[in-house]
């Protein structure tokens, strides 16, 4: 566990990074986009706030994100489709977790495989609304 002690004595507690790595590709992504909006400022303390939003990006840039490039870098176009699939399901619910993953899916777009760059602009599409 990741812990955050709070000024109060309070101590919040988040999943470790290392755990997060073992979970669903977009799982993560729903993690970081839930805290930032649901939990963070309940916390009342600036310091831990800003902690945690540390430890947030820290988990995008570490974990998440490396995940989802090394598929799209990758030449198994079954895989990148599925991803794809994946995030563009979770673009039509919640498009703001999907925003950190914007810049590889407009290198997408440049691709070959149609079904690949359509995926792709969809998601982008479901970004911008």
């Amino acid at each position: 566990m990741k812990l955050f002690y709070k000024n109060d004595g309070g101590v919040i507690q988040l999943i470790e990074l290392e755990k997060i790595k073992e979970w669903s590709i977009e799982m993560p992504f729903i993690f970081v986009e839930y805290i930032r909006n649901n939990k963070l400022r309940s916390y009342r303390d600036v310091k831990v706030e800003a902690d945690i939003s540390k430890y947030l990006n820290e988990i995008l840039s570490k974990s998440a994100i490396p995940r989802v490039k090394q598929i799209f870098e990758g030449s198994n176009q079954a895989e990148i489709l599925s991803t794809l699939s994946i995030f563009e399901e979770l673009s039509e619910t919640n498009s703001r977790a999907v925003i950190p993953i914007q810049n590889l899916l407009e290198t997408l777009t440049n691709q070959t495989d149609k079904k690949i760059v359509s995926q792709a602009r969809k998601i982008l599409v479901n970004i911008k609304k």
